[in-house]
């Protein structure tokens, strides 16, 4: 392999995207960058042969490693986004009557006669009305949550 012809390949292309397109007649794979260029012969070559050594006969832990990189991206992109937060919302004090509500975790009495604020799980994939009285109450569920989130993902992309 020509490391000079792969690295300069990869220099230019910062920034770009390519996309692969296959010829029915010719049974070929074409690689296309974003402006509907095909790559040059020496650098599908080249890639070709980078490619092969990265990917053709690896180990288990190899593989393992990749899904699992993989896997980690998924879970924090997912988390990032959608992924549940704890966010304290406070009790309004120009209300006529109080109301109140049993923490979720530790049973503690929280009113808006006593208490300024309490706490929730937001996040567009989880609705629940629970209702929790601290950080320390609510921080538990929601690691407890992503650990879930977590342990789904991996399975979904057969990490070891």
């Amino acid at each position: 392999m020509d490391k000079a012809i792969i690295k300069d390949f990869i220099k230019s292309s910062r920034g770009s995207m390519f996309s692969f397109t296959y010829d029915e007649n010719s049974g070929k794979v074409r690689v296309l960058d974003n402006w509907g260029y095909e790559i040059s012969p020496e650098s599908a070559a080249a890639i070709i042969e980078g490619m092969s050594k990265a990917y053709i006969n690896l180990s288990d832990v190899e593989i393992n490693g990749i899904r699992k990189r993989n896997a980690d991206n998924e879970v924090w992109n997912y988390s990032y986004l959608y992924g549940p937060r704890a966010s304290e919302s406070s009790f309004r004090k120009n209300i006529k009557r109080d109301w109140g509500f049993t923490c979720r975790k530790c049973g503690k009495k929280v009113s808006s006669k006593n208490d300024n604020s309490w706490w929730k799980i937001n996040g567009p994939n989880y609705a629940s009305n629970n209702k929790y009285c601290s950080k320390q109450c609510i921080d538990p569920v929601v690691s407890e949550i992503k650990q879930k989130i977590q342990i789904e993902t991996y399975k979904r992309f057969g990490v070891k």
